[in-house]
């Protein structure tokens, strides 16, 4: 799966168009990611990452990088081995391309707005 275009409120996927905030496991999209605290990602909103069993949980901070993730969710994914990162969606659209194109087990969450 490949991010082919980031800009405020839309993202484009192997050539589908999204306006939600998305995320990203295996080769799914997850459209409409809703998070139960608005721009705070808390464990609830992330049960299907943590299962993933990926190496790296990449989270899009949005264009602004209004979005936090808990230090909850944090402890979480390290807890398994996981390595977090959290940067503004358009940095963090590029580091997923990359860690894919390296073949690492990549999961994200990408707010696409503020």
């Amino acid at each position: 799966m490949k991010i082919q275009a980031y800009r405020f409120g839309a993202i484009e996927i192997d050539g589908k168009v999204y306006h939600n905030d998305v995320k990203l496991i295996g080769n799914r999209v997850i459209d409409g990611w809703w998070r139960s605290q608005g721009h705070v990602v808390a464990l609830e909103d992330i049960k299907d990452l943590l299962a993933a069993g990926s190496e790296v949980c990449i989270f899009g901070t949005g264009a602004y990088g209004a979005l936090r993730v808990s230090n909850e969710v944090r402890a979480a994914f390290e807890s398994l081995g996981v390595r977090v990162v959290a940067e503004k969606t358009s940095s963090a659209c590029d580091l997923y391309n990359q860690l894919v194109e390296q073949g690492k087990a990549v999961v994200a969450g990408l707010h696409l707005t503020c």
